[in-house]
């Protein structure tokens, strides 16, 4: 790692890594949105969890970076839109073999 990047950059980063506000949950898709501020260099993240319940290994996560202006007006059911117009962001969780990796585009294909 450079002196120039953060552990909050690493897909794999660990939640203790972050203070947590958590905002809502989102109807479409019964998720969990969440705003991350890391604790080491203050950059902002939007989490989206999404847990299927009657499937196995279908739990997943996304998180990507966000402004701060963002930060503060974020609505649950803005959440999933939010992430098409990224640059990148992280996708990890069960239904992805545990594994996080770097992806563009909208929630959507990563949501069936």
């Amino acid at each position: 790692m450079s002196e120039t990047d953060c552990r909050c950059e690493d897909g794999q980063a660990r939640h203790d890594v972050f203070e947590r506000r958590f905002c809502g949950v989102a109807k479409r898709n019964f998720a969990e949105v969440s705003v991350l501020a890391c604790k080491f260099c203050g950059r902002l993240w939007l989490e989206y969890f999404v847990e299927y319940e009657h499937l196995t290994a279908a739990g997943r996560w996304f998180r990507g970076e966000i402004t701060r202006e963002a930060a503060e007006r974020v609505k649950p059911d803005d959440a999933a839109p939010m992430f098409g117009g990224m640059k990148r962001y992280w996708r990890g969780g069960s239904a992805f073999g545990g594994v996080a990796a770097l992806t563009t585009g909208p929630l959507d294909m990563w949501l069936l």
